[in-house]
């Protein structure tokens, strides 16, 4: 495994048994020989919106583009916020993720989307994905995931599939296997 994983899509293959993860698009926003961590990228939350969560932090609204989804990013820290967006915005606490995408947690961009000023894209995320190194490593190894170059108009789309992924991978949906194995 390498450092390069990072800031890439991973994408769930057929034989992950996990239902969770069935069917996942995650973007990998931070890798290292402790941790991996990263945001489900197309799997929104039901019910939720930007506006229910602007509301909930008593922020006003004057934004009418806010009926934007809200995604669940993980099973790990449900109740902390997330946010990737582009990278001409820049606040207080933000990591890069690359050089047209940083992630952060600043509740100054909630703020700017609320007053109508957020970046050009922007995603919200609650709670997010977590792997011990050797975990990730285990699951690449039995290809529960296929790596994926980023595309930043995949992070952005609302409504991106895992159809849509595999396809844009180059990889023929008919072909894959529920079944894993080594030579």
């Amino acid at each position: 495994m390498n450092d390069t994983y990072f800031g890439q899509l991973l994408i769930s293959m057929p034989n992950l048994k996990d239902s969770f993860f069935e069917k996942s698009v995650i973007l990998i926003c931070e890798f290292s020989e402790k941790v991996v961590m990263g945001l489900v990228i197309n799997k929104p939350i039901l019910d939720v919106k930007v506006k229910d969560i602007l509301k909930n932090l008593n922020l006003n609204i004057d934004n009418n583009f806010i009926d934007k989804n809200v995604f669940i990013g993980g099973p790990v820290h449900t109740g902390q916020g997330f946010i990737i967006h582009s990278s001409e915005c820049d606040y207080e606490g933000s990591e890069k993720i690359s050089k047209k995408l940083n992630l952060t947690t600043s509740l100054k961009i909630l703020e700017d989307i609320s007053k109508n000023k957020p970046p050009k894209f922007y995603k919200i995320f609650l709670g997010c994905s977590v792997w011990g190194y050797k975990q990730f490593n285990n699951e690449m190894l039995q290809n529960s995931w296929h790596l994926m170059k980023t595309k930043n108009n995949i992070i952005f789309e609302n409504n991106i599939t895992w159809e849509k992924c595999i396809e844009s991978s180059g990889i023929q949906r008919n072909k894959l296997n529920p079944y894993h194995g080594n030579a």
